[in-house]
């Protein structure tokens, strides 16, 4: 029963803004480094969702960045991990106005962080969630409106706005 269950989740379009809430949402995030914008999104996201274990989701970032930087180009990030015992995936935003240098491949500092938070033991998923957070912050049009939106809930309306629009074009070349 597990097994059917487990595959009928894996097989659902995973959206980020299905994960996404203003309380996960940091539109001017402090932090001067990678390690401080990392245990700052641990720490918001383990006060936010109690269930979540702040100190591991650190630790587990910074692992997951030993492997290779998940700094992509034009100012994003996307840091994803996977966490045993998590009920399901979650996602949080947070945006340094000032950016910072995290060994981009364009060499610009970041100024957009999609954290993506996966269960261990639905590995399907993940790789699914981060495709769809790359195509949604690989449209100039979102990052730029995701770094004028003044406030969380007009961030979270952004990402919705261009997650739909996505989802539409997609539609259509299918």
């Amino acid at each position: 029963m597990r097994n059917a269950f487990a595959r009928m989740a894996e097989a659902l379009p995973l959206h980020v803004t299905s994960l996404l809430s203003p309380e996960l949402i940091l539109p001017a995030i402090a932090a001067r480094s990678k390690t401080e914008m990392f245990a700052t999104l641990a720490a918001h996201v383990g006060t936010a969702r109690p269930h979540v274990d702040g100190r591991l989701l650190e630790d587990a970032l910074h692992e997951r960045e030993r492997q290779s930087t998940t700094a992509l180009e034009n100012g994003v990030a996307i840091p994803h991990v996977r966490l045993a015992g998590l009920p399901g995936p979650l996602a949080a935003l947070a945006r340094s106005v000032d950016g910072i240098h995290c060994d981009a491949v364009d060499g610009r500092p970041t100024h957009l962080f999609l954290l993506l938070i996966a269960a261990a033991e639905h590995p399907g998923g993940h790789l699914k969630l981060l495709a769809s957070a790359a195509r949604l912050l690989g449209d100039a049009s979102c990052r730029a409106g995701l770094l004028a939106a003044p406030s969380a809930d007009e961030l979270l309306a952004v990402v919705r706005t261009h997650e739909l629009r996505t989802q539409r074009i997609g539609r259509r070349a299918a």
